[in-house]
C-alpha cells in the first residue's frame, strides 16, 4: 500500500513511517523541512511541501492508495490553524483524487470524547493542554466527519516516549483518566 504520512517530522509521525517501511508499505513522508526526516529506505520519498499549500497537497496525494495525518503543534507553541486547514486541504485533495481511506490523529478531550473523561480530567484538561488547542482539534475533527471519505479519527491520551508495548485499546466508548497515556509506538502501530 503506498500511504502519504502528513506530519512526518515530529515525533509520532518519524516512528510511523519507520513502522510503515518495516511493514512493507511504500510511504511518502510529506515535509516542510525534509532534512528533519531521520528515517530512509528504499520505499520511502521524502516529499517537500506545506499543508496550507493545497496545490503541495494534492501533489503530495497522487497516486497514494491512502494518507494518514499526524499533523500537531507542540506544547508551548501557540496552536494556530495548521490542524484545521492542513486537514481541510488533505481531505479536499484526497476527495479530488478519488482516494478513500483517511487516518487522522486528534486528541483526547476532543468532541463527545470529554464526556467519557472524569469530571476532574474534563476541568483540568483544557487548563492542561490549552482550550484553543481543543477548539482546533474539533475544527479538525469536524472537517474529517463532514467528508465523505472512508475515515478514522484517533484521539489518543498522552503520548509517551517509551517502546511500545503492544497493548492498546481502541474504541468509542474507552473511560480515560488523567494518567491515561500511550506510547508513540504504540499510536502508530494503531495508525497502520
Amino acid at each position: 500500500m503506498k500511504i502519504v504520512i502528513f506530519g512526518s517530522t515530529g515525533g509520532t509521525g518519524l516512528i510511523l513511517l519507520r513502522q510503515a517501511l518495516e511493514r512493507g508499505h511504500k510511504v511518502i513522508a510529506f515535509a516542510r523541512n525534509p532534512q528533519m526526516v531521520s528515517v530512509s529506505g528504499a520505499c520511502l520519498d521524502v516529499l517537500q511541501g506545506d499543508v496550507l499549500d493545497p496545490d503541495a497537497v494534492r501533489h503530495a496525494v497522487a497516486g497514494a492508495d491512502a494518507a494518514i495525518s499526524v499533523l500537531g503543534v507542540r506544547l508551548g507553541q501557540a496552536p494556530g490553524t495548521v490542524r484545521s486547514e492542513g486537514t481541510r486541504n488533505i481531505v479536499n485533495a484526497l476527495s479530488q483524487a478519488g482516494i478513500e481511506r483517511f487516518v487522522s490523529v486528534s486528541t483526547i478531550g476532543a468532541g463527545d470524547s470529554r464526556d467519557r473523561l472524569s469530571w476532574v480530567a474534563r476541568f483540568l484538561l483544557p487548563r492542561i493542554i490549552g482550550a484553543e488547542r481543543l477548539e482546533e482539534a474539533e475544527r479538525q475533527e469536524e472537517i474529517v466527519r463532514q467528508s465523505k471519505l472512508n475515515w478514522t479519527i484517533l484521539r489518543p491520551p498522552q503520548l509517551v516516549d517509551r517502546p511500545g508495548t503492544g497493548r492498546y485499546k481502541i474504541g468509542a466508548d474507552l473511560y480515560t483518566g488523567l494518567r491515561s497515556n500511550i506510547t508513540r509506538a504504540d499510536l502508530a502501530a494503531a495508525l497502520l
